[in-house]
């Protein structure tokens, strides 16, 4: 696992992923990467497949939290945390659209 990467979170998002889990069987990861549509917005799915480029960089909520390879130049070195925001339109596979809430990523500690 990489020590450069800080990922920490909210307790409004914890309490999202503690509700996720509640209705989902299946095991949580979320995945921080450079989509075309979503730019670096991190995805909580279930029974992802995470292929050996991807990079585990830390744990929050319980759900491990991988950087894809692409942002290991912008977040290489960064402190991030994952926070929550209603957005009812979102079209994202990220677990938390169903409850027309979006995860976003912020640069520093959570305050």
């Amino acid at each position: 696992m990489s020590s450069m990467v800080k990922v920490a979170i909210t307790p409004a998002a914890a309490a999202v992923v503690a509700r996720i889990r509640g209705e989902r069987s299946g095991t949580l990861t979320f995945t921080i990467d450079g989509g075309c549509c979503e730019g670096t917005a991190p995805h909580l799915l279930e029974d992802a497949v995470v292929t050996p480029p991807a990079k585990q960089v830390g744990e929050v909520a319980g759900v491990p939290v991988y950087l894809q390879p692409a942002m290991t130049e912008i977040y290489g070195a960064a402190s991030v945390t994952i926070d929550v925001r209603d957005e009812p339109l979102s079209d994202s596979m990220s677990l938390e659209t169903e409850h027309g809430l979006r995860f976003v990523l912020r640069e520093g500690s959570p305050g």
